[in-house]
């Protein structure tokens, strides 16, 4: 882009105007700090007589920004199927738990497992799409959180056992128990 401004002998100021973009979008573009749309990506194009593919081909950036922009869309429906299934997973467990609807423990137990499981998928998910958006995983803060969360929980059974409250205290057990796994699992891959 810049070389095609530069040929033209095109100021950036130009070229944001034209375009009906800041100039500072036009500089971030040009230094690859960030990447154009798809549709201003095409106004390019037009604006400087450029195919899309001679544009993509000599920016090796904007074409790895695309393709993650792709998987990112991908995604975007899966992470809100899990996000279903948990609400749903937890809606059967305060029923339960209330004593609205019986479930039997063959039942009750694929259920906690069905949503442990989609739990573990839906973090792992959110991982890989962090990844993909080049979060940093590490400084995260939902995973700043769970140590918090773990002995929050653990005081939560301890109080609800010692209360008579078995099945939230079960519940809690649970919460426990899943949150101590993701915990090991984030220390071994550190």
């Amino acid at each position: 882009m810049k070389q095609e401004r530069l040929r033209r002998k095109f100021t950036q100021q130009k070229v944001a105007q034209d375009l009906n973009v800041s100039r500072q979008t036009i500089s971030s573009w040009e230094t690859e700090n960030s990447y154009p749309d798809i549709s201003s990506l095409i106004r390019l194009s037009d604006y400087y007589q450029v195919s899309l593919d001679q544009l993509l081909k000599e920016d090796t950036g904007m074409t790895e920004y695309l393709k993650k922009q792709e998987i990112l869309k991908n995604i975007k429906p899966i992470i809100w199927i899990l996000t279903t299934i948990d609400i749903l997973f937890l809606g059967f467990l305060i029923l339960s738990m209330a004593d609205i609807i019986e479930l039997t423990s063959l039942v009750s137990i694929i259920i906690v497992s069905m949503g442990l499981l989609n739990v573990i998928a839906m973090i792992t998910l959110v991982r890989f799409r962090n990844k993909v958006e080049l979060k940093n995983n590490d400084k995260s803060k939902l995973f700043k959180t769970i140590p918090f969360l773990v002995v929050l929980s653990l005081i939560a059974v301890v109080i609800l056992y010692f209360a008579g409250e078995y099945k939230f205290s079960g519940f809690f057990t649970g919460v426990f128990i899943s949150l101590l796994v993701i915990l090991i699992v984030k220390k071994r891959k550190d």
